[in-house]
């Protein structure tokens, strides 16, 4: 029992070693199947939003994207990790404009090869791009305009392809992609996970081509060594390193879910402010749905005498700082009891404990859209355009919520439940490795999650104002 608990790898499983999986990976063909697929259907959504019906509820591009594929990849993220980089048609477009290639692999490469600023080599100018981007959908309506909608994925690609040309790899994906932050922490609590199977073997192998590339594949394109990887953060599951490794180092394993937190070791400022101001903004974006966010936001309007948007705009940045403000002066009364750890350690360390509660209040606001509002996607289907066409016999089919909003909430509250139960196993886990016999400080960490966590609570009961 005592060999089991000190060698984690005993409870997981190899996916690679079944021959067929292996080579379903190694497979240079396979990735560009995937990703073609779904830049087809990005052609067609936007398609639809430039030519299409301009009415969000019948229309293809507003449905497929802020409805399903935003609600089926908070939870793909959940139980796959980061399997949709795998697919991303940004990504591929982004490649095969780089490699001027689809799937072989060639030596010369159509880019400038730039190395990307060391200063921001962070999530700074992902977060950045994430809050404009939300903003944009506060302000603009985004949501709820197929026309505005195709032009911000016409622009995204665009400049996923100058990113490409200018600089090395997939620069774009590591440290501009707008949703790269989120997915990337969101995908520590899958259940999968791609590793090396010995660090010692990585440690011997002189070659490297996991990080330098062979005949048989790209070297990382997002900068990571299998070796020394601990986490899935970065991960895009592109499988480069099990087509080029070749000492058969490589696993995909299956495993328990959170697996990432159980020795975590590397922690950075950058990932721990992300996952505060997730938390803020995801609340923001319920927060506005709710009733009660009218009167509330028109007596703001009132007493300021600001108008509406101004208001709007500094709620938002309110939301997204002030996690980072609580946690930080949570954090500091921490470092008051326990003088001889570093407030860096411990603000780093304990914000990762956070991330189960945010990915499972982002699924909780999501999840209703797709019981609610995802059977719209049927008549949808059978009339992509609007032009009065029945592909599939269901044009004429009326949506209805496929579970009662009541039952919907009985998910919500199950949800948050299995959050709040990661985040607190996780935080003691934490603090156990810091303080090793005495963990009492993660207890303010704990009235921190605790507090965001009646409240999302409350907010979920509140009756809702659909914004799709």
């Amino acid at each position: 029992m005592e060999n089991e608990k000190n060698n984690p790898d005993k409870r997981k499983y190899d996916m690679l070693q079944q021959d067929a999986v292996a080579s379903f990976f190694k497979n240079r063909k396979t990735q560009f199947l995937f990703q073609l697929t779904a830049v087809f259907l990005l052609v067609l959504v936007v398609l639809a939003g430039f030519f299409g019906i301009q009415n969000s509820n019948m229309s293809l591009t507003t449905i497929s994207i802020w409805v399903i594929w935003w609600s089926l990849l908070l939870i793909s993220l959940a139980l796959v990790g980061r399997l949709w980089c795998f697919m991303c048609p940004f990504g591929a477009i982004g490649d095969w404009a780089q490699r001027q290639t689809f799937y072989k692999k060639i030596d010369g490469t159509f880019s400038l090869k730039m190395k990307f600023p060391a200063r921001f080599r962070n999530l700074f100018l992902a977060a950045l791009l994430f809050l404009i981007i939300t903003w944009a959908d506060f302000q603009f309506n985004l949501v709820n305009s197929p026309l505005l909608t195709a032009y911000f994925i016409v622009a995204l690609l665009g400049f996923v392809v100058i990113i490409s040309i200018i600089f090395e790899r997939r620069s774009f994906c590591r440290y501009v992609c707008p949703i790269t932050g989120l997915i990337g922490l969101y995908s520590m609590f899958a259940p999968i996970e791609l590793r090396a199977k010995d660090k010692e073997t990585c440690k011997a192998c002189t070659e490297k081509y996991c990080i330098s590339g062979n005949e048989k594949g790209y070297p990382c394109p997002v900068f990571e060594y299998p070796g020394t990887m601990e986490k899935n953060t970065h991960c895009i599951l592109c499988t480069e390193c099990v087509k080029t490794c070749d000492r058969c180092n490589i696993s995909f394993n299956i495993r328990s879910f959170a697996g990432d937190f159980l020795n975590l070791t590397k922690t950075r400022v950058d990932e721990a402010l992300f996952i505060l101001m997730l938390l803020g903004v995801t609340i923001f974006q319920t927060l506005i749905m709710i009733r009660p966010w009218a009167g509330f936001s028109r007596d703001l309007m009132i007493y300021t005498g600001a108008s509406y948007d101004s208001v709007r705009f500094i709620l938002f940045i309110a939301a997204a700082a002030f996690p980072v403000l609580f946690y930080s002066i949570v954090i500091a009364i921490s470092k008051f009891f326990n003088q001889k750890i570093i407030f860096k350690d411990l603000f780093t360390s304990y914000a990762y404990s956070i991330i189960p509660l945010g990915l499972m209040m982002h699924l909780s606001h999501n999840i209703r859209h797709l019981l609610e509002e995802g059977a719209g996607i049927i008549p949808v289907l059978s009339d992509p355009f609007g032009f009065g066409w029945n592909l599939f016999g269901t044009s004429g089919y009326m949506p209805a919520p496929l579970l009662a909003s009541n039952n919907i909430l009985l998910i919500q509250w199950l949800l948050m439940l299995i959050g709040l139960g990661f985040s607190i196993s996780i935080g003691k886990n934490i603090s156990r490795r810091i303080f090793h016999e005495n963990d009492s400080s993660y207890l303010h960490v704990l009235v921190f999650v605790l507090i965001f966590f009646v409240f999302n609570l409350w907010i979920l009961g509140q009756p809702i104002m659909h914004k799709h």
